[in-house]
């Protein structure tokens, strides 16, 4: 089973990324060529449509991910690169918890005066953007801390 964890990890965090980065430049520029209230209506659509994608790469690829984190050997190059991308994942996660979530369930509910939806679909896509540098930066400390492991270090 810890032969398999890596390829889980490595390639949760990178369907992961591809999919925030297809939500980014597909979906992210359809909302904005939307009215406010066109777009809320268009992603009250949309986004349980992209929840199982992100929901099925990401989990995997955190669970994956915190298993070899604890599971390697501790004070190596290995447990190192594991821990940087176990934070990335976990900040990916706080971040969707704590910003994304209430923003797309406030898109959805319509709960947002038509006059600040751009302004608060750009700052989603910001974030979101962010979110995907994250990704990819966790998905190469995944790679560095595969490589470690097989050369036992």
């Amino acid at each position: 089973m810890k032969k398999n964890l890596p390829y889980v990890a490595i390639i949760g965090i990178a369907a992961f990324a591809g999919n925030m980065i297809n939500i980014g430049l597909s979906y992210g520029i359809h909302w904005q060529s939307l009215g406010p209230s066109e777009f809320m209506k268009s992603f009250a659509i949309d986004f349980p449509l992209l929840l199982y994608p992100t929901v099925a790469t990401l989990l995997p690829a955190f669970v994956a991910t915190l298993v070899l984190y604890f599971s390697t050997t501790a004070g190596t190059d290995a447990k190192r690169n594991w821990l940087y991308a176990l934070i990335g994942l976990l900040l990916i996660n706080v971040k969707t918890v704590a910003y994304h979530l209430p923003m797309n369930l406030a898109f959805i509910d319509q709960a947002i005066e038509l006059t600040e939806v751009s302004g608060k679909l750009n700052t989603w896509l910001i974030f979101h953007w962010i979110r995907i540098v994250v990704a990819i930066a966790a998905a190469i400390y995944a790679m560095k801390g595969w490589k470690c492991m097989i050369e036992n270090r």
